[in-house]
């Protein structure tokens, strides 16, 4: 309490309040692993994709998040307005200042208008015919077809054994890869996936972006029977009940430095 809301250590009536709202607003259990996705996910990679009005509030004295990073958020979600306040308590507590930023960025907040930029989680695919060496993609078609109706996903592109798609959900993405694998292999077929999540545009039903090229650059890492993901995915899926093992590290035009890559499995 000394460090989430200093402020409160003052009264004893406001900080018994305050420890009976934590405590009823989660179990052990859940409180364990809400702290577990604020401290390990990081969402850095797809801040640009964020085309929303943005209020950021820092506080300059907050113990658990400092102000250079309250400022790194304002800097890479375009047009944020960042606003930093006097005090130490990390929660929102009071009638201070900050309920007054909050009033007039909601009152004044234009309505966001449906751009052609979406952030999407992007399926690579390859598929090879064992026993026959020919593309199994149009012999398997409905198969394929079944698996991503059932995720949620659309197909955007198709080549000799080579599949793309998108979600709007990473977990969606890594089952639906893993079913259609399951699947194709009582069939012969071997299947290996990269997954990816980022920022794409779209023109009628064309996809392009920089998460379709990480998507496709991943692929050429991933073996046989394997479904390898990007940092940032692993990140989004906190306690999705999927295992990960680091495998190295990529480049791609467009990602600053490198980008770390991992296999992932399902938890048996």
């Amino acid at each position: 309490m000394r460090n989430a809301a200093p402020s409160l250590t003052k009264n004893i009536l406001e900080r018994e309040w305050f420890a009976a709202y934590l405590r009823n607003s989660a179990s052990p259990a859940d409180a364990i692993a809400l702290w577990r996705w604020g401290t390990e996910i990081d969402v850095r990679a797809i801040l640009p994709a964020i085309h929303v009005p943005t209020l950021i509030v820092q506080r300059t004295g907050d113990r658990w998040v400092r102000p250079e990073e309250g400022r790194y958020l304002a800097a890479h979600i375009e047009g944020a307005k960042y606003v930093e306040l006097a005090g130490k308590d990390h929660v929102i507590w009071g009638e201070d200042r900050l309920v007054d930023e909050i009033r007039t960025f909601v009152a004044g907040a234009l309505p966001w208008a449906p751009g052609e930029r979406l952030l999407v989680s992007a399926l690579s695919l390859a598929v090879k015919d064992i026993a026959y060496g020919h593309d199994p993609l149009e012999r398997n078609a409905e198969l394929i077809r079944e698996e991503l109706l059932h995720a949620a996903g659309q197909e955007i592109g198709r080549s000799p054994g080579l599949l793309l798609a998108v979600f709007q959900r990473p977990t969606r993405s890594i089952q639906c890869a893993f079913a259609i694998g399951k699947r194709l292999r009582k069939l012969g077929v071997e299947v290996r996936a990269a997954v990816h999540v980022g920022e794409c545009e779209v023109r009628g039903k064309e996809f392009s972006g920089i998460a379709i090229e990480v998507a496709s650059r991943l692929l050429d890492h991933a073996r046989p029977r394997e479904v390898v993901v990007s940092r940032t995915v692993r990140d989004l899926v906190v306690g999705s009940g999927l295992v990960f093992d680091e495998r190295g590290e990529m480049t791609a035009s467009g990602l600053p430095g490198t980008l770390s890559f991992l296999s992932v499995a399902q938890k048996i």
